[in-house]
């Protein structure tokens, strides 16, 4: 019944270590099995079960338990070379097992040469020396292993070493002292052949689910980072359309504008022609209010066909500004009489009150730039605002004159207001293309006038421009 127990319970232990590493497919462990299912079988032929299962007769007693063990030994020391890791510092001692492994297997190759010739009992001391040498040497693969939990890698290296204590300490009491029973012998091989089998399988099952989860670990590692690069990839590609569109939606702004700036030509020059004949008729004072506007006009066409002519719409400014000539006195009257004159029409058709207050005094600034930052702020205000009153003024305040615009529309909301500033952003249901303000701040910014612009939404909009006083 002992035996019994003890093997069915050995054998299950293999059985079930072998199936664990088959469906981990961690192959290279199954080395492991195959040692100690040899070393089952050599207590097998030590305690006599094999013999008895075989009916075997001298050869099976005697010889065949020497040529287990010793084969047990040599497959032992290769198992260690193959187990410790290649770029480890105790892979220089590759070398040295397999020249053990290939002494430990002269033993059971070359017995037919020897047997009979020399006393078995005095060819054992070598084998068992050698034997209990691999069972200590099986504590250094786990010394080259990735062992990341502390605990592991102590019992992994604690294990091998102390079971081969055990061993060796059995066989010293036994060939030193008086000796054990042949029965006892039997029950402390099995007890040490069992201790081992139990504790190294368990340090290498423990190895194949501590490999096995940081490969998984590493592979989610790898997917997210596939991810995370597919996300990036989607951005970048999703960025190249947005940029190829804004680069089709400037071309054909531009194209649009290069059109109208040229057929206003034609118009522009018979505008010209009309205002000298008024000029000839006498009236000199409407006249010269047609004809400032007129060359705002012209000077707009001009600025926008110059710049489509070099391809370079970020030279808009730029170019604009230098038809100005430079900065001069201008009355705030002027400014005040040519935004009534172009606006005043615009306001009555649409059903809004417009409102233009001017002042006395006269300011220093580029005329051209600053006539175009007051129209689009007005323009503003009338296409998008959905006022029913705006009023535009000119506040005098210290050494510098408040140029406002004030209306009593939809107002804009606080995250759109940071941006309302950018060229190209549009208010919500605006059918424009977003360029307004953004040109405002770019020629306030170039003529270093100070613009705010100030919203509440269902409010109404101001916006104000600070211009130097000239005294």
């Amino acid at each position: 019944m002992g035996d019994a127990v003890f093997y069915t319970f050995s054998i299950t232990i293999i059985a079930v270590s072998a199936a664990v590493i088959l469906a981990y497919r961690e192959f290279q462990w199954m080395a492991y099995v195959g040692l100690f299912s040899l070393l089952l079988l050599s207590v097998s032929s030590m305690d006599g079960s094999l013999a008895y299962l075989l009916r075997g007769g001298d050869f099976v007693v005697w010889v065949l338990p020497f040529l287990l063990l010793s084969s047990t030994t040599a497959i032992g020391f290769l198992i260690v070379s193959a187990r410790i890791e290649p770029l480890h510092p105790l892979a220089r001692l590759k070398l040295s097992f397999r020249l053990l492994a290939m002494v430990s297997a002269c033993f059971p190759v070359s017995y037919v040469f020897w047997l009979g010739k020399i006393s078995l009992a005095f060819m054992w001391l070598p084998v068992n020396v050698l034997f209990f040498l691999m069972l200590l040497s099986q504590a250094l693969p786990p010394l080259t292993w990735h062992v990341s939990d502390p605990l592991q890698r102590r019992l992994t290296w604690s294990f091998p070493l102390g079971v081969a204590a055990i061993a060796i300490a059995i066989q010293v009491v036994h060939y030193t002292g008086e000796g054990f029973s042949q029965a006892r012998m039997n029950e402390l091989n099995r007890f040490t052949a069992l201790l081992y089998a139990m504790s190294s399988l368990a340090v290498v099952l423990w190895q194949i689910v501590a490999n096995t989860r940081e490969n998984l670990k590493t592979e989610r590692q790898m997917l997210e980072a596939e991810r995370n690069e597919a996300q990036l990839q989607l951005a970048l590609n999703q960025t190249r359309s947005d940029y190829q569109d804004a680069l089709t939606a400037a071309s054909q702004h531009r194209s649009r504008l290069a059109t109208v700036s040229h057929d206003l030509k034609q118009p522009v020059m018979a505008l010209r022609h009309a205002v000298d004949q008024m000029q000839r008729a006498g009236q000199g004072d409407d006249a010269g209010k047609l004809s400032r506007a007129i060359d705002y006009i012209a000077s707009l066409s001009h600025a926008y066909v110059g710049n489509e002519s070099r391809g370079a719409a970020s030279n808009d400014l730029e170019s604009s500004d230098r038809t100005s000539g430079g900065a001069e006195t201008v009355d705030v009257q002027t400014f005040a009489q040519m935004l009534e004159h172009m606006f005043l029409a615009q306001a009555e058709e649409q059903g809004v009150r417009l409102r233009v207050i001017g002042s006395k005094g006269s300011v220093f600034v580029e005329p051209l730039p600053m006539m175009r930052v007051m129209t689009n702020l007005l323009s503003n205000a009338l296409a998008h605002a959905q006022a029913k009153r705006v009023v535009v003024g000119f506040r005098r305040q210290g050494s510098k004159v408040v140029f406002q615009v004030h209306d009593d529309g939809v107002g804009i909301d606080s995250n759109a207001l940071e941006t309302a500033l950018e060229p190209g952003v549009k208010g919500i249901g605006s059918d424009g293309q977003g360029l307004g303000l953004g040109i405002v701040s770019e020629l306030c910014r170039s003529v270093n006038a100070d613009f705010r612009l100030l919203s509440r939404e269902g409010r109404g909009t101001s916006a104000y421009v600070s211009l130097p006083l000239r005294d």
